[in-house]
């Protein structure tokens, strides 16, 4: 089910990216509509959907070896949310100190941080 969803989340990333990050934006930025992205940030969330799709796709080991990725990155969101939602805003964002992100933003990125390190224990302990 995971690895559909997934799929999913990814394919829009691919084809639309434009249209998900606009998305994310009005959910999580309080001034969405101010905040200007870098050029590379579209040819980027591209690159990151088709590469996700590979290793999801690839074989069972590289789906699960992503699983365990995700634990990282999710060990890095959850105890560092702040830290980790303005080093992304750093590097997305031309203008990064004009982003005002909504005060459920960092604990959103805490709790997503958490089912990515459930994610991946669940895969190590299968292993």
């Amino acid at each position: 089910m995971l690895r559909i969803i997934l799929t999913i989340v990814c394919l829009t990333e691919l084809l639309t990216p434009k249209g998900l990050i606009s998305a994310a934006e009005k959910l999580a930025l309080d001034n969405s509509g101010e905040c200007e992205y870098k050029s590379w940030v579209i040819p980027g969330a591209r690159i990151e959907g088709l590469l996700f799709l590979f290793f999801m796709w690839r074989s069972d080991t590289t789906y699960a070896t992503f699983k365990e990725f995700l634990g990282i990155i999710g060990l890095l969101a959850f105890l560092f949310p702040r830290a980790y939602v303005d080093y992304g805003s750093e590097l997305a964002y031309a203008d990064a100190s004009n982003c005002e992100w909504k005060p459920w933003v960092y604990a959103g990125t805490r709790l997503v941080g958490l089912l990515y390190i459930g994610i991946a224990l669940r895969e190590l302990l299968r292993e």
